[in-house]
């Protein structure tokens, strides 16, 4: 693999040229797989808004709650969309199962396949 944007320590596979278009399709991708991971866990928290509502959270158990998820869970996400190259993060998002293989098409998934593999291996 080949290190590109060195202060920032991002790594891109090295064996997948990407076309302009494809390019553009893993931003589309990498965003996707961001916003799915994002709404499973504001799902999470919206439940605690149910348990608040129903009082069976006190209101400082949802502040908390809300704190944890804006300086833990958001932030994490925000840091791993944002710090990943966008092959990188689609290739973690196909081995996680955040997106499907048929939703990143043949043609990404097989120039991504050995990133996949490593994401699947260590997962």
């Amino acid at each position: 693999m080949a290190t590109l944007g060195c202060n920032k320590g991002t790594v891109v596979p090295e064996s997948a040229k990407f076309t302009k278009r494809e390019r553009a399709l893993l931003r589309h991708l990498a965003t996707r797989a961001w916003e799915l991971e994002l709404e499973d866990v504001l799902e999470s928290l919206f439940e605690d808004f149910g348990k608040w509502a129903d009082k069976s959270m006190s209101c400082f158990d949802l502040s908390d709650k809300i704190h944890e998820f804006h300086n833990g869970t958001s932030r994490e996400l925000y840091g791993r969309y944002m710090g990943l190259e966008p092959a990188i993060a689609v290739s973690r998002a196909v081995a996680l199962g955040i997106l499907s293989e048929p939703e990143v098409g043949a043609e990404l998934l097989k120039k991504l396949e050995r990133e996949i593999a490593v994401f699947r291996e260590h997962s």
